[in-house]
């Protein structure tokens, strides 16, 4: 009898030494992403329209968290879209198809830093046309983005479009260099440093270095921002596409999400 209190004493004693158990160790993450959507839910004014966002974390302690007023699917893309023109040039050139001339090299300055649609057109005609963007796009695993008009073209065939997931993905595979490799990746990463556009997400966020490309097309109501942020506490990702929405609410509330959200993941 003494035998097995002892033993049942020894078990017990060790069940209680043993780490917790592991469904313990994501605790914090589901806080922070719950934390995160209710920010996103409170920074997204009502006037924001139709509204799509995701936001993520891509350092050591990666997260993510996809939010929406409506099922979060592909979107009016506006000028985010250039981002995969830019992708399929260089895909372009590194398919020996196309040659990085001067005037190629202007025109993506242009097309990426100011948002120029004359030089985003004139790259379409170059890498040969629609189609080869949308199927550019999906090779690399991009399937919502869809490339039917010239920009400030004719909406016959319908609009461009894309969605958070997407951008989200572009913006990630081409700062882990997970694309066309390190050299191209960083070529376009240093186009979105230049994007002279930081009215919208960026605008309230300090000491940090943005990657971004944003997109309007206010007859239709639609604001979009597509940014990568580098903190000296983390790399973080956030994408915002509204449509059907009022301008000063869809520029407030980004500007409000931006620095909400790089504050709180700087602080955990």
């Amino acid at each position: 009898m003494k035998h097995q209190i002892t033993i049942f004493l020894l078990v017990l004693l060790i069940g209680l030494t043993l780490p917790s158990s592991p469904v313990y160790a994501s605790t914090p993450l589901a806080h922070q992403q719950a934390a995160i959507t209710k920010m996103t839910k409170r920074d997204m004014a009502p006037g924001c329209g139709k509204w799509s966002v995701k936001i993520t974390r891509l350092n050591r302690y990666p997260l993510s968290v996809k939010v929406g007023n409506h099922p979060v699917t592909k979107q009016r893309s506006a000028s985010t879209i250039k981002v995969f023109i830019m992708l399929t040039v260089f895909h372009e050139i590194k398919q020996h198809h196309l040659k990085l001339t001067q005037t190629i090299k202007h025109d993506l300055k242009q097309m990426i830093g100011i948002s120029d649609n004359a030089a985003a057109n004139r790259l379409i005609r170059k890498v040969g046309g629609f189609k080869r963007v949308t199927n550019t796009a999906r090779h690399f695993g991009f399937t919502h983005t869809v490339l039917k008009r010239f920009m400030l073209g004719s909406l016959k065939h319908g609009d461009n479009k894309t969605s958070v997931d997407d951008l989200t993905g572009f913006l990630t595979k081409t700062y882990r260099h997970q694309l066309l490799g390190k050299h191209d990746d960083n070529q376009m990463l240093t186009l979105l440093r230049h994007c002279q556009n930081h009215s919208k997400l960026p605008k309230l966020i300090k000491h940090a270095k943005i990657y971004n490309k944003t997109g309007e097309y206010p007859m239709k109501g639609v604001q979009n921002d597509a940014a990568l942020i580098k903190t000296k506490k983390g790399v973080y990702t956030i994408v915002v596409m509204a449509q059907g929405g009022k301008q000063v609410s869809q520029y407030r509330s980004m500007n409000r999400l931006g620095r909400d959200v790089v504050a709180y993941l700087d602080r955990h």
